[in-house]
């Protein structure tokens, strides 16, 4: 029997029950964004042991990542930034020891990000050293208004341009994205408390030339549970280093991004 789900045409002649949860599975990951084991169980009507096996597969293929809480996201497979081969390594080659100091210092996971529309493409990691860590989420995309390095970067843009990136969000909460993005302009870094991974909380700052241009931005990404305790310091050594890097980055101009 046929699992729950979106189907086009008729049933195949030798119909695989396996494959098709596993691809109901990956039709709820690009939809939703995230599952855990539980609500795919409940809601395709099979066992946990099931879901785990498929689930599984989709991460050796790519279609899923585990998240620091044992939830399923999107792998790289469904998140893989689209940008041309090659884009922004001046940027990851200019930036990448100032990542490595950072990480080392705070001892948690810096990571360079660019903008493109209302999506942040995250293009070089460096990893933190502490036994629970925050991974590596290079090639992967996200929304800028829920990570911290797309906050600090959409707190440059006008209310119109906004608009123009979120034209079917509701005013209010519209406003309150703007108010947001006021509070991270005038302390200079943005803060992630949870807003994309509930276990994965960040602080963002933004990387310029000496023209002001917005090049990207780095943040530093933490296990929630340690968040608050190190948010601030973590902020500091963020915006030192930030300084000594957009000097390092003068000279350099905004990424070419025609396919994102």
């Amino acid at each position: 029997m046929a699992v729950p789900g979106p189907t086009h045409g008729s049933q195949p002649r030798e119909y695989l029950k396996s494959v098709d949860i596993a691809l109901l599975l990956i039709h709820i990951l690009r939809d939703n964004g995230s599952l855990s084991v539980s609500k795919a169980a409940a809601t395709l009507g099979v066992s946990p042991s099931t879901v785990h096996r498929s689930m599984a597969m989709l991460v050796y293929r790519g279609f899923a990542t585990q998240s620091e809480s044992r939830t399923y996201l999107r792998g790289p497979a469904l998140t893989s930034s689209t940008l041309q081969p090659g884009v922004g390594q001046e940027l990851i080659n200019a930036v990448g020891p100032y990542m490595a100091a950072i990480s080392a210092e705070t001892k948690e996971t810096c990571h360079l990000l660019v903008l493109s529309k209302n999506q942040c493409h995250f293009l070089h990691t460096v990893e933190g050293t502490q036994p629970v860590r925050v991974g590596i989420r290079r090639g992967q995309v996200m929304p800028a208004e829920k990570n911290s390095g797309g906050l600090i970067m959409l707190a440059e843009y006008s209310a119109s341009e906004l608009r123009a990136l979120y034209p079917t969000v509701p005013d209010l909460e519209f406003d309150e994205l703007r108010r947001i993005l006021n509070r991270s302009r005038q302390r200079r870094f943005a803060i992630n408390n949870g807003l994309y991974e509930h276990d994965v909380s960040a602080v963002g700052a933004c990387l310029r030339n000496d023209l002001g241009d917005v090049l990207g931005a780095l943040s530093v990404a933490i296990p929630t549970g340690r968040f608050r305790q190190v948010q601030r310091p973590c902020a500091d050594v963020l915006l030192r280093h930030v300084r000594d890097i957009n000097r390092r980055l003068a000279s350099i101009r905004p990424l070419d991004i025609r396919k994102a």
